[in-house]
């Protein structure tokens, strides 16, 4: 009698396991996935590595798939009778089934996602589903199905094969009455495998569980994704919302390092030109033909070789809302969400939209998408900006692209039709839209920009071509030579096909200062420039009158270490002219000579006889430490004084 009980209780731990098995195999499936599609944007370079990413990644899905099918456990082991019924039993698999759809649905979701952002998909990607990040998900999704149909097919095949090995496996028998010995001998299962969940959840007997920084201590940050998975992803960043002061260094070596107040020029004139700040979708360094790039933009080049270009450029962050906010208001990325859907949103901010409007500056900020898009508008509101042109406002759905809003050619006429219109001084700023997925041209161009098998290319060119008419169309304005134009990128493109790239390059963007006739501001450099180095350098330019707040430097400051700061995947990045230096959180991850290992294949970290590595370490942790500390004090601004 009591082996029968033992054999008993031990057929429901073997369809138990057997289950969880079968949902670890999916995971590991969507993973390999992710890896073959994703490849070129990872660096695996052989066969070892890959069985190591999959291994390792094990430890990370059994986390989330003990926490996700921890009620499916318990339910299934509980020490009662009623655990063979039939409808009990049907519950518990419409819920088994739902709750790991769910989970494989967003892995294989990031199989696409993921070459945009460069990082797993976190909590902050649930606000495209509750749309505080705009309707442009549910706008696009039949484009997005369209395109990658063949994971809609593996999803279906998951769900059937998560359906199945339910029914499969837990088909009803009648187990006969319980006694006090059957009992004993699943309680004692249940509190067993409760206690195995509870630490596969926590990742193991480590002082703390397993989060997204363990990720950093098996692999290098190029392969992080590979190793993690998005469920884990989204649910360890739920939490992680606010940022926690760090204490690296004493307030008085930190101010001593940088207070943020850019002062004025002694007796210098304040030059009130207009300021038109061009901003391009997913524009990469790489890609201009000035800088050897395949696409062929020879506007853009004519402007390059007359204006004055940062040769080192590189974006503050890999998505647009990030992107933005970093040219505008000087706002490095360096939480896991986004500046403007994080919990300090509603800090007062330093933008160059306020600063100048002070100065009694016109300032409109235009974007072709939707009205609502990516939170641009409310963004555009809290910098101070005094109109929002969107696709709204544009009052034309003809000229609409199918995806994403208007055709940056139209929309561009548009604004210089605003400008002209418009009272000086002003600043006006512009963002992009078509060199975007799903990467078309207006049908008229067709063939005009056709010539790349790449259509992004394509589109890089026709951007060029909408450029050259917009300048076109403003160069007779009485406005247009006394106003300095910026051109510079949100962010990077994404890589392409078998395009070999490293953490260095996927952020590198052009840099461009422009004003006509003015020959003092022609040339190049090759410093390290960021970002949020563009608002205080257009504010030197010009001769600001009063003291402002930014986290940025003036690029033409010739008294200055320069460097350029990132955070994706839960790693902080850090890049001077020579070195690369990666951080998680705890302790340096990476080290390399980005400038003589182009892919970042020497990690240099264990040599302790580099004296760059302290010095890396420690400029990094005085900007991430004074970002923290600005961002939670609500003192990322100071009040305007004439």
């Amino acid at each position: 009698m009591q082996q029968k009980y033992m054999e008993k209780t031990t057929s429901r731990l073997k369809r138990l396991f057997a289950l969880l098995l079968v949902v670890l195999l999916l995971y590991t499936l969507c993973r390999i996935i992710f890896i073959f599609y994703n490849y070129a944007q990872l660096n695996i370079n052989n066969f070892q590595l890959l069985l190591h990413l999959l291994w390792g990644g094990i430890r990370f899905d059994l986390s989330a798939i003990a926490l996700f099918n921890l009620p499916v456990i318990v339910f299934l082991l509980m020490p009662v009778s009623f655990t063979t019924n039939k409808i009990y039993v049907g519950i518990i698999r419409r819920y088994f089934v739902v709750v790991n759809s769910l989970c494989l649905l967003a892995n294989l979701t990031d199989v696409a996602y993921f070459p945009f952002v460069l990082k797993r998909a976190q909590s902050d990607a649930l606000l495209f589903i509750s749309g505080k990040k705009g309707n442009d998900l549910f706008r696009l999704l039949p484009s997005f199905l369209k395109e990658f149909w063949y994971l809609i097919i593996f999803w279906g095949l998951f769900i059937w094969t998560l359906w199945f090995s339910f029914s499969y496996t837990y088909r009803i028998k009648k187990m006969g009455n319980s006694t006090k010995l059957s009992y004993l001998y699943t309680s004692i299962a249940f509190l067993i495998v409760s206690g195995l969940a509870v630490i596969a959840i926590r990742g193991g007997f480590q002082a703390k569980p397993l989060n997204l920084i363990h990720a950093s201590e098996m692999t290098e940050v190029k392969n992080i994704p590979a190793i993690l998975n998005t469920p884990f992803s989204i649910v360890r960043t739920l939490s992680k919302n606010y940022l926690e002061e760090k204490y690296y260094f004493s307030e008085e070596d930190l101010h001593r390092f940088k207070n943020g107040i850019h002062t004025p020029r002694p007796k210098a004139i304040f030059d009130k030109r207009n300021v038109v700040i061009i901003i391009v979708e997913s524009l990469s360094k790489k890609h201009l033909s000035h800088f050897g790039g395949e696409a062929h933009t020879p506007f853009l080049d004519s402007l390059i070789s007359k204006g004055y270009v940062f040769n080192n450029a590189f974006a503050n962050g890999k998505e647009s809302i990030q992107g933005i906010p970093a040219i505008l208001s000087s706002i490095p990325s360096l939480q896991s969400n986004p500046f403007i859907f994080s919990p300090y949103a509603s800090n007062k901010i330093t933008s160059i939209a306020n600063l100048l409007k002070a100065q009694g500056y016109q300032t409109s900020f235009f974007h072709g998408g939707f009205n609502g898009s990516m939170g641009f508008d409310s963004y555009a509101n809290l910098a101070g900006f005094d109109r929002y042109y969107g696709q709204n406002e544009y009052g034309n759905d003809a000229d609409y692209d199918g995806h994403w809003g208007i055709w940056d050619e139209p929309f561009l006429q548009f604004m210089a039709q605003k400008l002209s219109n418009t009272k000086q001084p002003f600043l006006s700023t512009v963002f992009t839209l078509n060199t975007h997925n799903p990467f078309l041209v207006p049908d008229e161009y067709k063939n005009i920009f056709n010539k790349h098998h790449l259509p992004f290319l394509n589109c890089v060119e026709y951007l060029d071509f909408a450029l050259k008419k917009y300048f076109n169309a403003i160069k007779t304005a009485p406005w247009f030579k006394n106003t300095l134009f910026v051109i510079t990128a949100d962010h990077s493109a994404p890589n392409f096909e078998d395009e070999k790239s490293n953490a260095v390059n996927d952020y590198r963007i052009p840099i461009l200062f422009f004003q006509p006739n003015n020959e003092q501001l022609q040339g190049a450099s090759d410093i390290i420039a960021n970002q949020i180095d563009i608002l205080p350098s257009i504010l030197y330019l010009m001769n600001y009158p009063t003291s402002f707040y930014s986290m940025g430097s003036n690029l033409f400051s010739e008294d200055l270490e320069r460097y350029s700061v990132n955070f994706i995947g839960n790693t902080y990045q850090y890049v001077d002219s020579s070195y690369c230096y990666q951080f998680n959180g705890e302790r340096g991850i990476g080290f390399y000579n980005w400038k003589k290992d182009s892919l970042l294949n020497h990690n240099l970290i264990t040599d302790s006889g580099n004296s760059k590595i302290p010095h890396c370490d420690s400029m990094l942790k005085m900007f991430i430490q004074f970002f923290d500390e600005s961002m939670i004090k609500n003192s990322m601004y100071i009040e305007n004084k004439k």
